[in-house]
């Protein structure tokens, strides 16, 4: 019995045709660089976000952390999908660097979310 998975655009397709499909695909790999409150995490929110590799879960999730730790006011903030770490949310601030893949038809992705803080860079 050959075993299927729902594709980004909603239809089903076999497993091993969407492995073959995904091995097919380059891949870009990138660095988010820049001073402190530059926008590094909500860009890389955004992109996931933008590129729809956010299930409705994870949205609810956002926009219920956005209201209680955000700092966008009542404003979806991104970042929230990098900074994980409870002390990169309380203080709204990148501690570490955090790694999100994701995929869109032509190419597949791994961006570095990376910290703006001085002391937090190695």
């Amino acid at each position: 019995m050959a075993s299927s998975v729902i594709s980004p655009d909603g239809s089903k397709v076999d497993l091993e045709e969407f492995l073959e499909s995904q091995e097919e695909k380059s891949l870009l790999r990138f660095i988010t660089c820049g001073s402190v409150d530059d926008g590094k995490s909500t860009l890389s929110g955004r992109l996931l976000y933008d590129s729809k590799q956010i299930f409705d879960d994870q949205l609810a999730a956002l926009e219920t952390d956005s209201k209680q730790v955000g700092t966008q006011g009542a404003d979806i903030d991104f970042a929230l999908l990098v900074d994980g770490l409870s002390a990169e949310r309380e203080q709204g601030i990148t501690i570490d660097v955090a790694y999100r893949y994701f995929a869109t038809e032509a190419r597949k992705y791994i961006v570095a979310d990376t910290p703006g803080h001085e002391q937090y860079t190695r």
